[in-house]
Order: C-alpha cells, then sequence, then structure tokens
C-alpha cells in the first residue's frame, strides 16, 4: 500500500512524477514499485508520454488534488497529438486514453521519426528547479515532438540518456538523478523558431473541443493568400506554397511537398507540420483552436465565387475583402455585430496575454519593456485589434512601465552583468551595455528596487567619471 506520493510540479510528466515516488520510496527493486502502481505485473513498460492501467490505491494518490481528466490534459503529452484528429477519431482516442483501454495509441497521430527519441530538458529550467523546488523534473512541454528550443530562456534543448521507446529497458528514471550538475547553454538565435516555437506551446495549452468537424486542410485551404489560389478558387498553388514554406522555416525540421499536399487533402494530421502552416498563413491562436463549422467554409466559397461572377471580378479579390469585412465585424454572417466578438475574443486571449506579459517581465537576461506592439505581435492579431478587447487592454496598462521604471530594470541587469563577467564598475560601462546617457541613470536610480545596486549606482554617480 502507498503511504506518501509526491506532489506533481507545473507542467510535470505524469511519468515524472511516478519516478519520483520510485526514487524515494527506498525499494531496491524496480518490481516492487510496478506492483504499487501499475496494474498489469511485474513486465509493465512506464508510458513516458501517456499513462498505463494504474492500481485503485495508485489511482487515488494520483487524482488527490485534481480530476483525472485535468492530470491527463496538463500533466500527458496526448494534446500534441489529437488536436487535428478526424472528429470520431479524436472522440475515441480521448475515451481510450480516460479509460486506459482500448487500442487509443493507434488512433493517434504519433509521427515517426528517423532516430531514437530521448527525454529532453532545458539546462536553464533545471537551474530554475533546483534553485526553487530542491530538485528538477521531466517538463511536458520540452517533449513536444520536433520542438528543438525553450521559448522562455530561447536556448536549446537537451537530450538526456533516457529512451522514449518501448523497446528500450522498464524502469522509472526520475529527472534529479539523471541530469547532470554541470550544465551548458546553447541560446537559438533564430527567431522564427522562437516564435514558432511559442506558437505551438500555446496551441498545445488550449482546450481541445471533441466537437469540432471541419478538416484541418479545408480550414487551411480556407486561409490561403491570393497568390497560393487560382482564379476559381478551388485550386491552390502547392509549389509556390511550399516554396515559401521551405524559406520561412530555414533550417528547421520540415516535411515533403507529398505530406503537404495530403495535410490539405485531409489524409495528415501531425501537429508540428499542421501548425507550421497555421503559423506560416499567419492564422491566430485563437482562430486555429476554435475552428468554425463545415458549412460555414463551404457557403462562404459559394458566395464568394458567385460575388465574383456577378461583378466580373477576381476571385482573389472578393475572397480577401470579404473574409476580411466577417473577421473584423463579425464572428459569422449568421451571428451579432461586432462587439459580440471582441468580447468573445478578449476572454479568449487575456490567459495569452497574461503569458506573454510574465514572460517579457521575467525575462532572465536583458531586460524587456511590455508595449501593446510587442503583445500584439505576439499574438499574431491584426494592427491595433489589441485596444479594442478591453480586459486584455487593461491588463497591458497595469504591467507597462515608465521609462525611468524601465531603466532602472536596465540598470541593474547591466550592474550584474559587470559583476558576473568580474569587470570594473563605472557609469561608462553601465552607459555603453544599455545605451543610456548619464541624465538617464540619474532620473531613473531611485527606482532601482535592489537597495544594494541602488546605492551602489548613487556612490557611481557622486564620482562623475564620464
Amino acid at each position: 500500500m502507498i503511504a506518501f506520493f509526491p506532489e506533481i510540479y507545473p507542467d510535470e510528466l505524469l511519468y515524472s512524477q511516478i519516478a519520483r515516488y520510485h526514487n524515494r520510496s527506498g525499494y531496491a527493486r524496480y518490481v516492487y514499485t510496478v506492483s504499487d502502481i501499475y496494474q498489469n505485473g511485474k513486465l509493465v513498460h512506464p508510458n513516458v508520454d501517456f499513462v498505463n492501467k494504474y492500481t485503485p490505491d495508485a489511482m487515488n494518490w494520483i487524482t488527490k488534488n485534481d480530476t483525472w481528466e485535468n492530470i491527463v490534459f496538463e500533466h500527458t503529452m496526448y494534446p500534441a497529438y489529437i488536436r487535428f484528429l478526424p472528429k470520431q477519431r479524436r472522440i475515441d482516442a480521448v475515451n481510450g486514453i480516460l479509460s486506459c483501454e482500448g487500442n487509443w495509441k493507434n488512433l493517434m497521430c504519433i509521427p515517426l521519426l528517423n532516430e531514437l527519441r530521448y527525454i529532453k530538458y532545458c539546462p536553464e529550467c533545471v537551474k530554475e528547479d533546483r534553485e526553487k523546488y530542491g530538485e528538477t523534473y521531466w517538463h511536458r512541454l520540452h517533449q513536444i515532438p520536433r520542438i528543438r528550443i525553450c521559448p522562455e530562456h530561447r536556448c536549446f534543448l537537451e537530450n538526456s540518456e533516457i529512451p522514449v521507446s518501448s523497446k528500450s529497458s522498464p524502469g522509472l528514471y526520475d529527472a534529479e538523478n539523471n541530469i547532470p550538475n554541470e550544465l551548458k547553454t546553447r541560446i537559438c538565435k533564430n527567431g522564427t523558431e522562437i516564435a514558432f516555437t511559442q506558437y505551438v506551446i500555446d496551441v498545445m495549452q488550449e482546450p481541445i473541443d471533441l466537437n469540432i468537424s471541419l478538416p484541418i486542410g479545408t480550414f487551411l485551404h480556407s486561409n490561403l493568400k491570393s497568390e497560393y489560389i487560382c482564379k476559381s478558387g478551388l485550386v491552390r498553388n502547392i509549389s509556390k506554397l511550399y516554396e515559401d514554406y521551405l524559406e520561412f522555416y530555414n533550417d528547421m525540421p520540415t516535411m515533403e511537398l507529398s505530406y503537404m499536399q495530403k495535410i490539405f487533402n485531409n489524409y495528415r494530421y501531425d501537429t508540428y507540420f499542421i501548425l507550421q502552416i497555421s503559423f506560416l498563413l499567419r492564422i491566430s491562436i485563437y482562430e486555429i483552436t476554435h475552428l468554425p463549422h463545415e458549412t460555414y467554409i463551404q457557403e462562404n466559397k459559394i458566395l464568394y465565387m458567385s460575388l465574383a461572377k456577378k461583378h466580373n471580378l477576381d476571385y482573389n479579390i472578393v475572397a480577401d475583402i470579404c473574409d476580411t469585412v466577417l473577421k473584423t465585424t463579425y464572428v459569422s454572417r449568421k451571428t451579432g455585430p461586432k462587439q459580440l466578438l471582441y468580447e468573445e475574443l478578449d476572454n479568449q486571449y487575456l490567459p495569452q496575454v497574461k503569458r506573454i506579459v510574465r514572460r517579457i517581465l521575467n525575462n532572465k537576461g536583458r531586460p524587456e519593456k511590455v508595449s501593446f506592439a510587442k503583445v500584439q505581435k505576439a499574438l499574431n492579431l491584426p494592427q491595433k485589434q489589441i485596444h479594442k478587447l478591453p480586459k486584455c487592454k487593461t491588463y497591458i496598462q497595469r504591467n507597462i512601465e515608465s521609462q525611468p521604471e524601465y531603466w532602472a530594470r536596465e540598470i541593474e541587469w547591466a550592474v550584474n552583468e559587470l559583476i558576473k563577467e568580474n569587470k570594473p564598475l563605472n557609469t561608462s560601462r553601465i552607459m555603453k551595455l544599455t545605451n543610456m546617457r548619464l541624465r538617464d541613470i540619474e532620473i531613473s536610480v531611485s527606482y532601482i528596487q535592489n537597495q544594494e545596486i541602488q546605492e551602489l549606482v548613487r556612490e557611481l554617480l557622486s564620482y562623475r567619471d564620464i
């Protein structure tokens, strides 16, 4: 009988929580933990990404502080695989994983990778975990297939020595004892990859609507820009789209042309590649996670073709104008005025706005300043639309610093950088690092939060060493 069970950490894999239990249990052999946790006997192979069938005692501990549905959604990898599956297949996969019964793994779109996959970790997240919790753990979002970086720290993920494979020896391997103490951080300088990775993570954390019936290929086709569609509106210029796709995602994992064609024809459902197309077409997180009804897309296409023929206009021009009008004035042609749209968007975007603002303010590198433009760009929103979302606008305004407040954080960062690099401290070096004038430092010094640094800067100013 289980006498204790560690609480799960934010974004921790369920496998990781069980591995920490195994490490703390004091059992000499893995099979003893198996009898506590798993129903299927001594040779159970713990599933790193998903779930196994657990004993009633283990299930009681796992769901002690949350529902099983939330545990599965927030602490397993299934949201990374099922979002764009056909409706019935998606429902069957969710029901299977929630009941831990059936052939649910074959229902998911699990990509076939050409190399053995290992559990990944971010060196900077490991350092923060150890400082905050006294140990690190396996983060779920780091395990998304083909994701190579941690967007929070803008560094590359590293492979552990723990394989994610049913062919490896069964075992439970916690992160703390399988990630080295000496860590090297490799910074990613590809802005496109950083932005796209954040887009994938934000999509993964959005709720999944099991009742959406619109095929993802049909939706993506409806969002193609005019240069990718012929005059009839029915045929896409896939070669031109693929050329632009390869150029946009230079030095990143990409799909073959034939696979892209199959996505548009609703034959393939790989989340990573679908989101690459979506991000390239500047489809917002809200749009890609709240697909409209299929008849809405078909009715629009018929309407656009009719208008183009009636007025002797190019189909692409008509479609671009109509789509712009619909997106900025109505939820659909059959719903209420634009205010309904903005109220709904306001509620949908607010959690994402909060995450973006926190990420900006908690950046471990050089400080960044919160601004409407920066948040709007991160959300891929049309120009100035953020100002039409009152809750989002208010939250951003509360976190916009005055210039002296922002300069104060820049000064504090510069002082810490100089100390870290063991360089002499003087106002000239601070000015060079921050691109500030002496007058700017004088104005900002009283806003520095760290009292020791504030006193140090005041002392430096008294020397007038410029």
